[in-house]
């Protein structure tokens, strides 16, 4: 091939490259999205797909933990299940109203209802009665709450961006409150 061509393909695939990266200028090949309206310093920061997915995630979480935790305060038999209950509601309540907030600050679409096999569950939840349902409530947060405290402390030192880590940070240890509350309920029912 003759230095000319050469030269000349080279100058081409240059040019195909720089215009393919002007193209995708607010995308990354791993599923991100750019917050405009982002409140840190930086307002182009990328929310990656996970950080999306735990936002989504514990969006979703908040509204199951409110229907079982209003579910706990009707049905409870133990005193402290219908306290706890009523705690959930209180506390899920304002995480979600957070939620909302950071999510509309990266414009990330948030659930407003649970998902099919989340409602099974509940439904499951909701034929129990006495202290079998005290029973069945506790075991299903104390797994629900497991699961949340991973995605927290995965979220509080992997998150790509600087306001969910903090979000994730700020909250782990309420997160991990509400077990410790939850197995020392769970410890004193009688089995």
């Amino acid at each position: 091939m003759n230095k000319k061509l050469m030269l000349l393909l080279t100058f081409c695939a240059a040019c195909s490259l720089q215009a393919c990266r002007s193209n995708n200028a607010g995308q990354d090949s791993n599923d991100t999205v750019v917050a405009d309206n982002d409140t840190s310093k930086n307002s182009d920061i990328r929310v990656g797909g996970d950080d999306v997915l735990f936002v989504t995630n514990m969006a979703e979480a908040c509204l199951i933990e409110i229907k079982i935790g209003n579910m706990a305060k009707q049905k409870g038999a133990d005193k402290r299940v219908k306290n706890f209950g009523a705690m959930m509601v209180k506390d899920l309540t304002k995480g979600r109203l957070r939620l909302d907030s950071l999510a509309h600050i990266k414009k990330i679409q948030l659930p407003d209802s649970i998902s099919w096999n989340s409602q099974v569950t509940i439904n499951e939840l909701a034929q129990k009665t006495g202290k079998d349902f005290d029973r069945a409530y506790l075991e299903k947060m104390s797994s629900d709450y497991k699961n949340a405290i991973t995605q927290f402390e995965h979220t509080a030192h992997y998150a790509y961006d600087p306001q969910i880590k903090a979000f994730a940070n700020h909250h782990l240890m309420t997160v991990q409150r509400h077990l410790d509350l939850i197995n020392a309920i769970n410890s004193t029912i009688t089995k």
